[in-house]
């Protein structure tokens, strides 16, 4: 989960950014020093990250489960109540039901692509943005 802010490419971007922090040394190694030049760098599709540098772009899409590789979907509108149960879901309540997901029906389906939704607190006000997603083999 990233704090509240309303785009969520940046949330993404700083996610990334913090991940790639940690994994620096790794990635530095071969030459690339920033999340930006790791996806451009074509590294990735060989060896994936297993991890949020899998993918790099936001998007939203007329039709649920349209994302591509590399990119994150924002759930919202009815999509939401589907998932969630309800249309200002918390942090907890998204944990939970991407924790116990059915492959069948929980998006992303395709590996390398993401999904995020905005989380809110007890009284209804955005508080952060959850990402999650299908990496690896």
């Amino acid at each position: 989960m990233t704090p509240w802010q309303e785009s969520e490419q940046a949330a993404l971007d700083g996610l990334r950014e913090a991940v790639f922090a940690c994994d620096a040394g790794y990635y530095r190694e071969g030459g690339v020093d920033t999340p930006a030049a790791l996806t451009a760098s074509g590294w990735l599709e060989e060896e994936p990250a297993h991890s949020v540098l899998d993918v790099h772009r936001v998007v939203r899409c007329e039709e649920p489960d349209t994302e591509d590789e590399g990119e994150v979907r924002v759930v919202e509108g009815p999509e939401v109540v589907e998932l969630f149960g309800t249309a200002r879901p918390t942090r907890e309540t998204v944990e939970r039901a991407v924790e116990h997901r059915s492959r069948e029906w929980f998006p992303p389906f395709d590996r390398g692509s993401g999904c995020c939704t905005v989380v809110y607190d007890e009284d209804g006000n955005p508080v952060g943005l959850c990402f999650w997603g299908v990496t690896g083999d």
